[in-house]
């Protein structure tokens, strides 16, 4: 900023004007000033523009997520099933047998055990005859063999004696 000396300050009184070269100091400052002016203006519309884009950009993303939403809900796509449960998992084998003491024969004279592997499970518990216990119309509820109940064979009114 300029300095105005009290001669200028005087000057100013009697004759209405600051000298050229007070006057040409204080044009230039107003000129800066006037340019910072502008540059803040700008930046400030810059980062408006910038806050709008960016706001209007999310605004498209949730909207393409709605859709994709809203396409993900419409019946004709299949619906996932949850994954099957997978078995638990079989118990440890027993410890093996301790091993006797040593008898002074090689490992090739004693004999081996066999060992014999169980059966594979059979999956039980289809019941051709099963009965609907509660009335809801099925048999077997809550199973593979779930299945609808068959109805019972109505019986035949039998002719009355006279």
């Amino acid at each position: 900023m300029a300095k105005i000396s009290g001669w200028e300050k005087l000057r100013k009184k009697l004759t209405g004007s600051y000298s050229e070269k007070l006057e040409l100091q204080l044009a230039t400052e107003r000129a800066a000033q006037k340019a910072a002016a502008q540059m803040a203006e700008k930046a400030r519309l810059e980062a408006a523009a910038k806050k709008k884009a960016a706001e209007e950009a999310a605004k498209k993303v949730s909207k393409v997520e709605k859709v994709k939403a809203d396409a993900k809900k419409t019946p004709s796509q299949p619906v996932k099933k949850p994954a099957a449960k997978k078995a638990p998992a079989k118990p440890a084998a027993k410890p093996a047998a301790k091993k006797p003491a040593s008898t002074g024969k090689t490992a090739s004279a004693t004999p081996k055990k066999a060992t014999a592997k169980p059966a594979p499970k059979k999956a039980t518990g289809y019941k051709a005859n099963a009965k609907d216990g509660d009335g809801d119309g099925l048999v077997q509820d809550g199973t593979p063999w779930e299945r609808p109940a068959k109805k019972p064979a109505a019986k035949k009114a039998s002719p009355k004696k006279k």
